[in-house]
């Protein structure tokens, strides 16, 4: 997380809010390109964006209390996998918003789109899948984190991309 100053601001605004999300809301971070985010192209570099989607997840994980119920169960959240997807560039000193949601989750992994919004046009869109690791490397299920958060249901439909990820970490823990 090279975005420290940015993490503080989401932490705290998120951890503290009054009031709580729903997980399957869409949660959004609004913010700005700074001069320290431009590659020598003098674009926001690729690598910020996966940055940016880490504080999308924070954002979340703050706002919805499953932070809370996570440390408490002594849970980590680990990525999996993510897909990034560039449609225009962004440059300093252009304003944007990132907007996270959960979309499903399938076993042991949690699905993520995360929207990158600038001037009402769609900037780069990333999938992730991510899983929960247990204090003793404890499998954790999303129907576990769902019932100790209170929410037991059952999982959205999941698009093809997203199976075929999971299809394709399955087949790499075997």
């Amino acid at each position: 997380m090279n975005l420290f100053f940015r993490l503080l601001r989401v932490l705290f605004s998120a951890y503290f809010s009054k009031t709580r999300t729903h997980f399957m809301d869409v949660h959004t971070i609004r913010s700005s390109v700074w001069i320290g985010d431009h590659d020598l192209l003098g674009h926001m570099t690729n690598s910020r964006y996966a940055s940016f989607t880490d504080l999308g997840i924070m954002n979340f994980m703050g706002r919805t209390g499953t932070m809370r119920v996570f440390r408490k169960h002594g849970w980590i959240p680990v990525i999996q996998h993510e897909a990034l997807t560039y449609f225009r560039s962004m440059s300093f000193p252009q304003k944007f918003e990132l907007q996270t949601q959960m979309v499903g989750w399938d076993g042991t992994y949690m699905c993520f789109r995360h929207i990158f919004v600038a001037n009402g046009c769609t900037v780069a869109t990333s999938r992730m899948i991510a899983r929960l690791v247990g204090r003793r490397k404890e499998r954790v299920t999303a129907e576990m984190a769902l019932t100790a958060l209170g929410e037991p249901m059952e999982s959205p439909p999941l698009e093809q991309p997203f199976l075929d990820a999971i299809a394709e970490l399955r087949a790499a823990r075997s």
